[in-house]
Parts: structure tokens; C-alpha cells; sequence
């Protein structure tokens, strides 16, 4: 069943431990912002409790989060930033407004995907950039062998066509399998759940847990899993850099 953003921004909005599970964000906004040229004005789509964007050239930060919570969090440890609450799909901003965007692993919980880039596309200058990393069809294989409830997202080259070669060029995209690891499988659940990301996205069908035993078999068939680093949990996660077209491209 297909989530509604008021859910996602409900399930993100209660995420109060968001920085202590944050691995996997902290990861792909490593990777993104090397290769990001990023300037003047630029807007971070799904911002959560804010980026450091303070290496970059960048002028002004104005943000967008679907969850209230995360935006007054925002505001208190980015005070210089412009925190607006809003969707992805429908973002609250004039045409061409911005130099860039900035956008890490959020845009894959918009209801429809194509929507948000056309925002996206939108609110952009002409002959301007956009970073995208976002979780695509694949990830979470261990949870989903163990019986666990899994999230299902597009597939990386569906999400990859909706930046068409009539609106965007210099079209550069990337699938990367990214893996995290952890102690047992309570820590690894808790990484999911206490980032929000426990919202349902076309999710699969869960084995319900039965009591005691049923959680201690899981535990004991995710330590067949286990490696010398831990526990592993992988996502399949989508980076696109693209360049908005203009008079001249």
C-alpha cells in the first residue's frame, strides 16, 4: 500500500533520534557533495535537520521538508538558513529561483516521483545544477530475507527517465550499492526506524513476529549474515547530477 505524504512527513516528524541514526544520510551526502558544484542560491530538498553547506560558495540556503519537527530543528541549528515546510511535489517558490539543488535521499518518498522532479526542474535557473541521491528499487535484501517488512521504491532506471533529455543535459546517473553495518539486529532496525524511514512505500509483505522465540530465531538467522565488520544492511541508492537546460544548452 502506497504511503501518503502526510504519513511519511508524520513517521519523519517523530524520528526525534535522527541524528544518532543517521548513517546511511551521512554517507550518501559525503559522496553527492564530492562531486557537487554547488553556488549562489541553491535549495535543499528534503532537508531534514540541515547540511553544513559552509565548504561550498554557496550565498544563501533555503530549505524544504515535508516535517514540521524537522524544520523547527532545522532552524535552531542553521539559524541563516530559510526553513519553509512544504512538499516536494508542489514546492512554494517562483520559477527559476535558484542556482542549485541539493537533494539527499528524499525525493524517493514523493507519491509521484516525476512530479518532484518537474518541481525541481521548475524552480531552477536556467544553465542550473541539481545533486539527487535516492534509495531505489533493491534495498534492504537481509531485512527482507528475515521476514521483515521492507520498502519497495522504483526501479533506478524509471526514476532515472523522468529527467528527460528535452529539460535536463549533461545527464550524469549512478547506482551504488551502499552497505552499513551493526553490532546485532536491534541496532540495525533502530538505524531504519529512528531516521523515520519505517514510513510504508509500497511495502512487501512482513511475517508477523509470534512472541519471544519467533525474535530470537531472527536474530540467530541474521548472525549468519554476520562479517567481520557486522551485521550488513544494503541499499540500492540512485546519484544523478544533471543540468537544467537553457538558451544556450
Amino acid at each position: 500500500m502506497m504511503t501518503s505524504q502526510s504519513d511519511v512527513a508524520g513517521h519523519f516528524s517523530r524520528a526525534h533520534q535522527y541524528d544518532c541514526h543517521n548513517l546511511l544520510q551521512r554517507l550518501t551526502a559525503n559522496k553527492l557533495q564530492t562531486k557537487a558544484g554547488l553556488r549562489g542560491h541553491l535549495l535543499d530538498i528534503g532537508a531534514g535537520p540541515g547540511t553544513d553547506f559552509s565548504l561550498f560558495p554557496v550565498n544563501r540556503v533555503t530549505t524544504v521538508d515535508i516535517a514540521f519537527a524537522m524544520c523547527q530543528r532545522l532552524r535552531c541549528l542553521h539559524p541563516s538558513y530559510e526553513a519553509v515546510c512544504a512538499d516536494a511535489s508542489a514546492l512554494p517558490f517562483a520559477d527559476g529561483r535558484f542556482d542549485c539543488l541539493y537533494s539527499n535521499l528524499a525525493l524517493q518518498w514523493c507519491s509521484d516521483f516525476t512530479v518532484a522532479v518537474a518541481e525541481a526542474y521548475r524552480v531552477l535557473k536556467p544553465g542550473g545544477r541539481g545533486y539527487f541521491a535516492m534509495v531505489c528499487d533493491g534495498a534492504l535484501p537481509e531485512l527482507e530475507i528475515l521476514g521483515f517488512c521492507v520498502n519497495h521504491f522504483a526501479p533506478a532506471p524509471q526514476m532515472a527517465s523522468a529527467f528527460s533529455d528535452h529539460d535536463w543535459c549533461e545527464l550524469s546517473t549512478e547506482v551504488a550499492t551502499e552497505t552499513l553495518h551493526f553490532d546485532d539486529l536491534r541496532t540495525l532496525l533502530y538505524s531504519i526506524k529512528g531516521v523515520g524511514a519505517s514510513a510504508r512505500h509500497g511495502a512487501g509483505q512482513a511475517k508477523a513476529l509470534r512472541g519471544r522465540a519467533d525474535w530470537l530465531a531472527r536474530v540467530d538467522n541474521a548472525e549468519r549474515t554476520r562479517t567481520p565488520k557486522g551485521l550488513p544492511l544494503s541499499y540500492q541508492i540512485l546519484y544523478v547530477s544533471a543540468q537544467k537546460r537553457g538558451a544556450n544548452t
